[in-house]
């Protein structure tokens, strides 16, 4: 008779994530999902380009007030990105560590002919988007970092999206930081969009040369379109009504 070893005990979920394949698998799911989101985020601020219409209600308002009345399910949303992102760099930690401990003794000498400059920082920005969306969540979501902003509502009770998000960027130091933040969310995405088609064996040789340009692509698309606003809102482009 044998004895079960701790791995044969383990149950299939646990023994995947307890292998390097089962962890960039993890890595690269949870970061498509957060692809979508950036994407998705990106999309409905851009809104703040729009015209005001005749009924005085911006479009970014009625946008806000479409996600809020879903009530329960924003939040589970909202939860579940936080779980995935967490789960995110859990996975990344754990694959740090097992990198490491498979060579622990270091290099006598680092090359970096072959590893690109976002592949080589993608921990250090990894951590500093993971601040930024801290502050985010402070800043629009819960109002912490600028109380009065975020209280202004419209007559007819509607929060005053519009007019939180231009008095947020007129504050320069805010909208550097979002500047550079969304430089390193640009970054991060240049390797890592590639990086989870390459992972979900989706990179076969006739596409690799069109996936290879997804992730710059998609990583210029958000520095574009994330870094013009705050400058918009600062050079008086948008916003300069709101008082």
């Amino acid at each position: 008779m044998t004895t079960a070893t701790a791995t044969d005990r383990k149950g299939p979920l646990a023994a995947l994530l307890g292998s390097t394949v089962g962890l960039k698998v993890l890595m690269a799911v949870t970061g498509l999902l957060w692809v979508g989101f950036v994407l998705g985020h990106m999309v409905g601020n851009l809104q703040i380009y729009l015209p005001m219409p005749a009924d005085g209600i911006h479009p970014i308002n009625k946008y806000a007030a479409m996600l809020k009345s879903t009530g329960g399910l924003l939040w589970a949303v909202r939860l579940g990105l936080l779980a995935t992102f967490a789960a995110h760099v859990w996975a990344a930690i754990k694959l740090t560590g097992v990198n490491g401990a498979a060579r622990p003794v270091a290099y006598r000498e680092k090359r970096f002919q072959v590893a690109s400059f976002s592949s080589t920082y993608m921990r250090v920005s990894g951590f500093a988007i993971l601040f930024f969306v801290l502050y985010h969540l402070a800043h629009f979501t819960m109002g912490l970092t600028n109380p009065a902003d975020y209280a202004r509502h419209l007559d007819n009770g509607m929060h005053d999206v519009y007019a939180m998000f231009v008095l947020g960027f007129r504050n320069p130091i805010v909208a550097v930081l979002y500047v550079v933040a969304n430089v390193l969310v640009a970054l991060h995405l240049h390797h890592a969009v590639s990086s989870i088609f390459q992972t979900l064996g989706l990179r076969t040789a006739r596409y690799a040369a069109t996936i290879d340009k997804i992730g710059p692509a998609v990583g210029v698309l958000v520095a574009v379109g994330n870094i013009s606003m705050p400058l918009a809102v600062l050079l008086g482009l948008v916003g300069a009504d709101v008082q």
